[in-house]
């Protein structure tokens, strides 16, 4: 990470608190900043071994993972859900604790998956501290803007205000998303006045 990046992670960290409160937040990010940002939080969130899950839906979890062990980022209290590796010619193996859902279409599934992880393995919801999707404007491709919705909520709902649910969007080109986290309790990040949209933090 360079400079401006560590300044933003120290940013983000303050903003989150410690541990960080629960509930959704959102960050306004222009969509070619987003696995950067996304990065950054991870960082961020993944403090003193912080358990949580990070579900891709927008490329596979070894992008992710990769760019983790790049930047020595421990991971290893993150479970991966992976929507998209089963479709992806990338299918090299990472070290990590991953799960897989059917794809991206399928991603109304995933609240009930959750469910039955916690019943079946002992790994219950109430474990993660965090909860962070990649990327959650791709749903859109793969699914209608009111499913997408009720996936959102019904995903929030799920941690009962347990853990904190960071969501990376672009407000300009998903603003009925943007709205969706805020209406469902969610607060926008803001970085000492400076829109991280602005990819110049």
């Amino acid at each position: 990470m360079n400079e401006r990046d560590l300044l933003l992670y120290e940013q983000i960290r303050g903003e989150l608190g410690s541990p960080p409160g629960p509930g959704p937040v959102v960050l306004d990010v222009k969509t070619t900043q987003f696995v950067r940002m996304e990065l950054v939080v991870l960082k961020a969130l993944l403090e003193g071994g912080r358990p949580g899950i990070f579900i891709s839906v927008d490329r596979p979890h070894q992008y992710m993972v990769h760019l983790l062990d790049m930047h020595r980022i421990p991971h290893a209290q993150v479970t991966f859900v992976d929507a998209v590796a089963r479709f992806a010619a990338d299918q090299k193996q990472a070290s990590a604790r991953v799960e897989f859902l059917r794809g991206p279409s399928h991603i109304d599934t995933l609240p009930d998956m959750l469910m039955r992880w916690a019943s079946e393995s002992g790994l219950g919801v109430d474990q993660w501290e965090f909860a962070m999707i990649d990327n959650l404007a791709t749903l859109l491709n793969f699914n209608s803007p009111a499913v997408v919705a009720n996936f959102i909520k019904r995903f929030v709902d799920g941690f009962g205000g347990r853990a904190v649910i960071p969501v990376v969007l672009d407000r300009e080109r998903t603003p009925h998303l943007f709205q969706t986290i805020l209406s469902l309790g969610g607060r926008e990040l803001k970085l000492n006045g400076q829109s991280p949209g602005g990819a110049q933090p």
